[in-house]
């Protein structure tokens, strides 16, 4: 990366957090302990299990390794990382702790931004504003088998999944949880 600017708090002051500034403009941190982001001009990077569990502060490395091709949104889980182009198209790599990867396999559909959860579950948002998740998905099958819509009411802008819990926010700037 071009630049990257660490400042610390002491741990003793929880409201403060540490905070590491590159260029990245959108960064993921669902994988099995590596990090992706993606840099403004959508290049994709990773950083190593290694490096990611190593990082003790500043001076620590943070060796980001370049990853193929150009995306805008990355997102990684249990099965393999995804994520979306300039164009909404959908991409599946599968991706290890020390940043090795297969390339990518295109999935069928358009989606502007993608979210995996811890468990696997793949979420996202189409430019309509719409929410679709992927059904199917195991490790003897990590692309899954299709999309099913999740009506919200409104247009969504954003999602994200964990522990159960589906957060939506609208374009008009409306948060939302939903859980099952």
């Amino acid at each position: 990366m071009e630049r990257i600017l660490t400042t610390t708090t002491p741990s003793s002051q929880r409201s403060l957090a540490t905070w590491s500034q590159s260029l990245l403009k959108q960064v993921d941190a669902g994988g099995e302990q590596f990090i992706v982001g993606v840099h403004m001009k959508d290049t994709s990077f990773c950083l190593t299990c290694s490096a990611t569990v190593g990082y003790k502060g500043p001076g620590s490395p943070l060796p980001w390794t370049g990853l193929p091709g150009a995306v805008k949104y990355y997102s990684c889980g249990r099965f393999g990382c995804w994520a979306v182009n300039k164009n909404d198209d959908i991409f599946l790599m599968s991706l290890n702790q020390d940043c090795q990867n297969k390339g990518w396999s295109h999935i069928d559909g358009k989606l502007s931004m993608i979210e995996v959860a811890t468990d696997g579950s793949v979420f996202g948002v189409n430019s309509a504003g719409s929410v679709y998740t992927r059904d199917g998905i195991t490790a003897s099958k990590p692309e899954g088998t299709g999309w099913s819509n999740i009506p919200m009411g409104m247009l969504m802008g954003h999602v994200t999944y964990d522990l159960g819990r589906l957060w939506v926010v609208s374009k008009s700037a409306v948060t939302m949880v939903c859980t099952h």
